[in-house]
């Protein structure tokens, strides 16, 4: 039995090494290609972000442009109100004058 088995040790030493080479060095590409992939993918939802990220920007600057022209518009019309009551009151001042004058 002895003698049998140094040849299998001695083969097993000859092919083992390399066969544990190559199994390794395969285990080492499939691992870079994992991690490429991988970078890949965190470089594509990296860009989706910032793409969104942006719209969100612009959708706050649209906001705030139509927000400012709403309060001007707001303003304009606060502004015809008063000039319009002051003309009312001006009127109503004058009325019972101009009545007691007989215009």
């Amino acid at each position: 039995m002895p003698d049998v088995l140094i040849p299998i040790v001695a083969i097993l030493g000859v092919f083992g090494v390399p066969i544990v080479a190559i199994w390794t060095s395969h285990e080492r590409k499939m691992m870079e290609m994992r991690m490429r992939m991988r970078n890949e993918g965190d470089t594509h939802l990296k860009a989706a972000i910032e793409e969104l990220q942006a719209e969100v920007r612009s959708l706050r600057d649209t906001t705030t442009q139509y927000d400012l022209s709403f309060d001007a518009a707001l303003q304009r019309m606060e502004s015809r109100v008063q000039g319009l009551e002051r003309r009312l009151s001006e009127v109503e001042a004058n009325t019972p004058a101009n009545l007691r004058i007989g215009q």
